[in-house]
């Protein structure tokens, strides 16, 4: 069976910084480095490289960025039957890294805004065992692809991020992963003041992360599983959140148990966070 994301694929500008600028300061960079990037392209790449078969619905642009991205994908194990071209260039992902791995992100949708649910055809759905999305595209495509998904008896899993000012609807989500400040967000409070943090949420599974500190797992039946961390020393956590949530996933799609399927993840995220950028940090050579 086949892991299906969809959602955005960006080319990514980093440049490492001293420290993040105040409003109104200007800072001279390090140094810039270009890598392909978006939160879906990621998590495919990462799924596929713990091991699952997965497949990509995403738009790129008629340009050299797309078409890097495809290659990148396709040199990862990825599917790519489901990427198609839009007419607006290849989502542009502006990074800064500061020297302790922390980093700030602004993200220029491009293609990405144009993709639609009628994307994720009936056909890669009837191989899917999960449809994983994000919200690097329109949320009304989300909303649409993620009642296509459920209609079809395909599982769905929403990595609930980057969180706009709209209201997130859940209805046809089954798993929701986010990190601590998009769950308390979600919740209206801190997500431990809640007893039942899926069912607050409404869906079956919530997975929280907490960075470097692994993961928690609720449960509908208010029960929990702890995904401890994997330290190391960072040298950058972009994409290490896509990581996590792809490789979850992909381990999920090839059968294993969620607390299984979490610590292999977190594992993996904590490889991705010990070199520079977000796909090219993925480990090519990861053992199960």
């Amino acid at each position: 069976m086949t892991l299906l994301v969809m959602g955005s694929v960006n080319q990514d500008l980093t440049i490492r910084v001293p420290e993040f600028p105040r409003p109104g300061e200007t800072l001279t960079a390090l140094t810039l480095e270009t890598s392909d990037g978006g939160k879906s392209a990621n998590q495919a790449v990462a799924a596929s490289l713990v091991g699952a078969t997965s497949c990509l619905v995403a738009r790129t642009g008629p340009d050299a960025a797309g078409e890097q991205a495809v290659r990148v994908l396709e040199e990862a194990g990825v599917r790519s039957d489901g990427v198609s071209c839009g007419t607006e260039p290849t989502g542009t992902a502006f990074i800064s890294v500061r020297d302790d791995g922390e980093n700030t992100i602004v993200v220029l949708a491009g293609a990405n805004a144009q993709l639609r649910a009628e994307d994720c055809s009936a056909e890669l759905l009837a191989d899917a065992s999960w449809l994983l999305l994000s919200m690097e595209i329109p949320q009304e495509t989300v909303r649409e692809a993620a009642a296509r998904a459920r209609a079809a008896g395909v599982p769905v899993a929403l990595n609930a991020s980057p969180l706009s000012g709209e209201p997130v609807d859940l209805r046809d989500v089954d798993m929701v992963v986010v990190n601590d400040g998009e769950a308390a967000r979600l919740l209206g409070r801190d997500p431990s003041e809640v007893a039942d943090v899926a069912a607050a949420l409404g869906v079956g599974t919530a997975v929280i992360t907490h960075g470097g500190d692994g993961a928690t797992v609720h449960r509908a039946d208010a029960s929990t599983i702890r995904i401890p961390g994997v330290p190391v020393d960072a040298v950058d956590t972009t994409g290490c959140g896509d990581a996590l949530a792809g490789a979850l996933l992909g381990r999920l799609t090839c059968g294993d148990a969620p607390a299984e399927a979490g610590k292999i993840a977190a594992r993996f995220a904590a490889e991705a966070a010990t070199r520079a950028g977000a796909q090219t940090s993925y480990p090519r050579d990861f053992v199960v």
